[in-house]
């Protein structure tokens, strides 16, 4: 199976498309789609989505991962924002027929690096040395983190069902 983890952003959006091999995510392609400044929001949507399309397009994926957004009170402007990224994209795999599945940050982080609190340096790192492979950027890591989180959940569910039947 082939997945497109997302880290939502406007400023910068990072992806990461990974092929899942029982619990494992094995990178493919990493990148990061940064709208101008100058643009309007629609313009940075129509911006991600169209990046977004062309990975689509060329890795063809199964599933789309997303984080699910958190706010901090002293900042409710960000979440207003990020939500509007985040339903591009989820308005994005509805039309292009793709799954959907979405972790809270905590839990991509807690799966990945074994702490839940763990900062996006420390993911980059994990990332880096586990996979051998160096990330564009923490953007591209949580994206990463994403992906492995959705790849145990997968495995632990293929269990689950082995040991039902």
């Amino acid at each position: 199976m082939i997945i497109l983890a997302v880290d939502v952003g406007i400023q910068v959006c990072g992806y990461a498309v990974c092929a899942l091999n029982g619990a494992h995510a094995h990178l493919i392609k990493q990148g990061e789609i940064k709208p101008r400044k100058s643009d309007s929001l629609p313009e940075k949507l129509n911006t991600i989505i169209n990046e977004l399309e062309c990975v689509v397009k060329e890795i063809k994926p199964e599933t789309v991962v997303v984080e699910t957004l958190y706010s901090h009170h002293k900042h409710p402007a960000t979440l207003g924002v990020l939500a509007q990224v985040k339903g591009v994209v989820a308005l994005f795999s509805r039309r292009w027929g793709i799954g959907y599945a979405e972790y809270s940050s905590t839990r991509a982080r807690k799966s990945f690096v074994g702490k839940g609190n763990a900062d996006s340096l420390r993911v980059k790192k994990m990332a880096e040395g586990t996979t051998g492979i160096t990330f564009k950027s923490v953007h591209t890591a949580d994206a990463y983190s994403l992906a492995f989180a959705y790849a145990h959940e997968q495995s632990f569910r293929r269990l689950l069902g082995k040991n039902i039947i």
